[in-house]
């Protein structure tokens, strides 16, 4: 019992001495949750309509007790606070004494300092969070869920805020003063995730297969608490705004917290055990952790300094050195001072910049010279399961893609969730091809460079189930076997553009249909649509690369239909709702579409018919290669020549590569205004090889 008693004491006593942390961590959130809520109410009641007041009064308690960013923010500075002023006085010899000489065990002591960090973060959250609760409750707003999720917001947040603490704590047995506790605990709660961010710079300044795809890598987080509260902030959220369940996310997120911190907190008191107490007001409290946490620092250092050196020379490689040896020597004077704390004492320790310069430079030449082999990858196909295929054509950036809610995504992510292709010696090929070129790519991927050039962005899964992500680049004048087997899998024609699945299928009947190809726009019957979709799928299916690299598209299908949100959701469409979507794709159409032509020709449209020359008004040609004047043409003689070859721009964005047309002119076809019942004009280019004289004057 009078164990118990003192021990309670020690917690009192304790706490009266940190009494302004306590009354900090109170106010701050008196004003974190019911304050802005007050607030935000106050806001909606005057301004808010009254049908949606009740709907935005919701999401404002959500946003503020279950997805309040500041608290996050304020969390982590309560977390420093707690640990920094709870043994502040490990930073004064006079005090260390005197808590030394008071029969308290360090296992007790600790204990006590441990407990009221908890107590003073934990007590003022829940007992305001209460109070949120029931201010939003007296306005009518009671969501069960809402107010659960605000419950596991707090569970969560407090995780966050012990795994911080302890790391702080870390921070403070490590050093002996107070400037050098906050800026150790800086460097304990960013380190991991600095250091990955780095290496992503590395990644994608030097290795030219790297893609963004292969990013998420860098933002897996395993030590830090900073990096796993914020990468389960956005999951959580996003869950919570979907309605989706955040049990798995919580439960991932708590465990992985926790286990940090019992073994954050078990280092903690271990160093508070081993702490020499002449260590006070000194920068660092043992002497063996000097060197190798400066190290640790001084070579990501010296990289971010050979980066930007590098960057800012125009990628030189003595600009790179520069860089480096600037960097270490730098970070090595300044740590060394503060070590010391003493500026004679920069130069001390010349082993560190020796190996830091080995260290630092070895990562550097990995990345710079590529030793790894990682742009020269090459999959093996007995680890090989599958792959997506993204390939870069025009008509294939056009294309538009949904998910089931009929929201937009890109084309990547599109066929990278549903493209699966098999063919594994169709895959090792490609990243052959690309590997044995990639060093015809080092000047870049201009055209000037390398004309007929085609890339695609490549996933590769593998038997253990890693995705392996990267981008390839290859001459497909050279390649055109390759790219003929890529056009000849049925499964990545099927998910290359959104025309095979049920997401497409689903308002088959409700789609407007047309053809153009911008000289001409035919609208199409709907009692057509079956016909003309499917006989498009057979020619899509068909179609070889071959058909398509040296030929510009006669145009394009427009498919759209303007549907109800309601009915995206499965209701009926007749509600009278003005909420709706748009849904819109462009698919090209080629010469060897024979299927699509004969459905096309029933309707009287020739997919390749442009205007005749007695619709044309004028003709405006803009010479960019010698800029000059624009050259405006009336005669009638020469517009038909000009017609006849030229091509509209739309044609070259469905084609299937770049390089089969060119930007040196501008071809401006004005239409006479009884032909569309207004001034029309066409945007065009000459074909190549021909560009008429009489357009050449100035």
């Amino acid at each position: 019992m009078t164990s118990k008693n003192s021990f309670l004491v020690n917690l009192k006593q304790n706490a009266v001495r940190r009494t302004w942390s306590i009354l900090l961590f109170a106010i701050m959130f008196f004003f974190l949750l019911p304050v802005i809520l007050m607030l935000n109410f106050s806001s909606l009641i005057k301004y808010a309509d009254g049908q949606q007041l009740s709907v935005q009064m919701l999401n404002s308690f959500k946003d503020v007790a279950v997805l309040n960013p500041f608290i996050m923010v304020v969390t982590v500075i309560f977390a420093v606070i707690a640990a920094i002023h709870g043994f502040s006085y490990l930073y004064s010899r006079k005090k260390t004494d005197m808590y030394l000489s008071v029969p308290v065990s360090i296992e007790k002591r600790f204990a006590v300092i441990f407990i009221n960090s908890i107590l003073m973060y934990v007590v003022p959250y829940f007992i305001f969070l209460v109070i949120t609760i029931i201010i939003a409750g007296t306005y009518g707003v009671s969501d069960a869920y809402t107010i659960k999720m605000a419950f596991v917001s707090f569970g969560v947040n407090t995780l966050f805020y012990l795994a911080v603490y302890a790391v702080t704590v870390i921070a403070v047995m490590l050093t002996g003063n107070l400037p050098v506790s906050v800026l150790g605990a800086a460097t304990l709660l960013c380190y991991e995730n600095g250091v990955k961010m780095l290496l992503l710079s590395m990644f994608s300044n030097y290795f030219k297969t790297y893609t963004q795809y292969s990013d998420g890598e860098f933002f897996k987080t395993w030590f830090s608490p900073v990096g796993i509260f914020f990468l389960f902030q956005g999951d959580f959220s996003s869950a919570i705004r979907e309605s989706q369940s955040v049990l798995p996310i919580v439960q991932k997120a708590a465990l992985h917290l926790a286990v940090l911190i019992i073994a954050y907190i078990v280092i903690a008191f271990l160093l508070y055990k081993a702490r020499p107490s002449e260590s006070c007001g000194k920068s660092m409290s043992f002497k063996k952790s000097k060197k190798v946490i400066k190290r640790f620092i001084m070579v990501p250092v010296a990289l971010v300094f050979l980066l930007f050196f590098e960057s800012a020379s125009g990628g030189s490689l003595g600009g790179a050195v520069f860089g480096l040896v600037a960097g270490i020597l730098l970070c090595h004077c300044v740590m060394q001072a503060i070590y010391e704390q003493d500026l004679k004492a920069a130069f001390k320790d010349k082993r560190s910049i020796i190996y830091t310069a080995v260290i630092a430079g070895f990562i550097f030449a990995l990345f710079k010279f590529d030793i790894t082999g990682y742009d020269k990858y090459v999959p093996d196909e007995n680890k090989l399961v599958s792959g997506t295929i993204s390939l870069d054509t025009p008509f294939g950036n056009r294309a538009s893609f949904y998910d089931d809610e009929y929201n937009n995504v890109t084309g990547d992510h599109y066929r990278f969730s549903k493209m699966n292709v098999t063919d594994k010696s169709l895959l090792c090929d490609i990243a052959y091809t690309a590997s044995q070129e990639i060093d015809n790519y080092s000047k870049g991927y201009s055209y000037n460079d390398n004309p007929y050039t085609i890339t695609a962005t490549m996933k590769y899964t593998l038997s253990n189930g890693k995705d392996v992500y990267r981008n390839i680049y290859f001459n497909y004048k050279e390649n055109e076997e390759l790219l003929n087997r890529i056009f000849n899998d049925v499964n990545f024609k099927e998910n290359y553009i959104q025309l095979f699945d049920s997401v497409f299928a689903k308002y088959e009947s409700l789609y407007k249909i047309r053809y153009s190809n911008d000289f001409i726009t035919e609208s199409l019957e709907e009692n057509i649509n079956s016909e003309l979709i499917n006989a498009y799928k057979k020619d899509f299916i068909n179609m070889s690369f071959s058909d398509v690299d040296n030929t510009l598209a006669s145009g394009y299908l427009e498919v759209f239909a303007i549907v109800y949100n309601d009915s995206v959701n499965g209701g009926s469409q007749n509600t009278g709702s003005n909420d709706t979507t748009n849904v819109y794709y462009e698919f090209p159409v080629f010469d060897s579409f024979e299927n699509t032509k004969a459905v096309l020709a029933k309707q009287g449209i020739d997919i390749n018919a442009k205007v005749g020359k007695e619709d044309i008004l004028s003709i405006t040609v803009y010479n960019y290669i010698d800029d000059t004047e624009p050259v405006e043409i009336t005669d009638t003689d020469q517009m038909e020549e000009i017609l006849d070859n030229v091509y509209a721009r739309s044609q070259a964005y469905f084609s299937a590569v770049d390089s089969t047309v060119s930007n040196d002119y501008d071809v401006d076809i004005l239409i006479k205004p009884e032909k569309y019942n207004g001034y029309y004009a066409v945007n065009c280019g000459f074909k190549n090889g021909y560009v008429p004289d009489f357009t050449k004057q100035n």
